[in-house]
């Protein structure tokens, strides 16, 4: 975690939580170069990935334009619109054009549904690309007392047939919707834009359930090697036992198991950006972006490798985009990584996803952070 930013005039005491999401408003392109599962709540395990799994076959769509309304109302579920916030007309668009997937608008929406110990949980909406699956979960029938944060001892996340093997592995980070997002500054606040409310004892107020008293989990999973692609993949999801989290310690509360196989949707959103680019003050060029509506991933030629520093590869990142309407979004991007794409450090890669639906036609510019002197430039694009 980087250093805490003051960001406030006077002097104040944060909460772990909303300490947590604004350093990553600040700071969430400082990501790992390795591939990681987080196959619990409180442990994570680090793989390197060395197949090739290119889904072959599969449908190509280019959205022009994220501007007309579909013809029949599609509703996101609470969690993924805090998980990756969308207008409703982007919610219209992304479903109609099957990039985006509704469970409760299936015909056979409650045979999906899981129950154990009297707790149901079942799918409520997912988004993919090829690089990035956003899935939902909606849970009904569990309670836990007001302060205390909810969670599975155990979530599994894996694609084909053997979750041991690490070709099925996937990067991985999950957790129970809160109710609270970053606005267009990056800054965490409740989704209806108000600022984040504490109690006596100074912890964040967070808004676990909605007005069923449902609860949903939320995970952003992302391919762990640069030339697999989720298009079309059987995601296989498995919780665990729940109880409540308390400084990454678990307690345990309902014994369970809910396991799910989701099919992913194979429609691709990415358009191919030829950029051609050297970003100042670095000796990298950025040759081209594959730029989808959650998700991108840059690719850089590199003239002489910085030297490293531990984990620091001073790859630069792009934190966010600049719109044709003269629109700022500094803090877009949301996990991922970089990588050199082999020993010889000539070229190199950054794939990160975003924390909230943007139109790639109206994209004018990348937001770059170079790591020199903590700058940003600007990269145009033309499209």
């Amino acid at each position: 975690m980087s250093n805490h930013r003051k960001i406030f005039s006077e002097e104040v005491e944060l909460s772990e939580i909303v300490l947590k999401k604004t350093n990553q408003a600040f700071a969430r392109i400082k990501q790992e170069d390795t591939g990681y599962m987080k196959r619990t709540t409180t442990e994570g395990r680090k793989l390197f990935k060395t197949q090739a799994a290119v889904m072959a076959g599969v449908c190509v769509l280019a959205i022009s334009s994220v501007s007309a309304a579909a013809a029949i109302h599609h509703y996101w579920g609470r969690g993924m619109k805090g998980n990756i916030q969308a207008s409703d007309i982007q919610q219209q668009v992304l479903t109609e054009k099957k990039i985006a997937k509704v469970y409760n608008e299936e015909p056979d929406a409650s045979m999906l549904a899981v129950t154990d110990s009297g707790i149901t949980i079942k799918p409520d909406t997912i988004v993919v690309d090829d690089r990035f699956a956003y899935m939902t979960f909606n849970i009904s029938g569990y309670h836990v007392a007001e302060g205390m944060e909810p969670g599975f001892e155990t979530v599994d996340v894996y694609q084909g047939d053997n979750p041991e093997d690490e070709n099925a592995w996937v990067n991985m980070s999950g957790s129970m919707y809160d109710g609270i997002i970053p606005n267009e500054n990056g800054i965490p606040v409740y989704e209806d834009g108000t600022a984040i409310g504490f109690d006596e004892e100074g912890k964040t107020i967070c808004h676990y359930t909605d007005e069923n008293g449902n609860m949903e989990y939320i995970i952003q999973a992302s391919i762990a090697n640069e030339n697999d692609s989720f298009l079309g993949k059987i995601m296989h999801v498995n919780f665990k036992n729940l109880g409540t989290l308390y400084k990454a310690e678990f307690t345990p509360a309902v014994e369970g198991n809910w396991n799910f196989n989701i099919t992913l949707p194979n429609v691709s959103s990415a358009q191919d950006i030829w950029v051609n680019q050297k970003i100042a003050g670095t000796d990298f060029t950025m040759e081209s972006v594959n730029i989808s509506p959650i998700s991108m991933k840059v690719n850089y030629s590199v003239g002489t490798a910085p030297a490293e520093n531990e984990d620091n590869l001073d790859i630069p990142q792009v934190a966010g985009v600049v719109l044709k309407d003269g629109t700022r979004l500094p803090y877009l991007t949301d996990g991922g990584g970089v990588r050199y794409t082999d020993d010889s450090k000539r070229n190199a890669y950054h794939i990160a996803g975003y924390d909230r639906v943007i139109d790639v036609d109206a994209v004018a510019a990348l937001i770059v952070w170079t790591f020199c002197e903590n700058e940003m430039v600007e990269i145009p694009i033309s499209q």
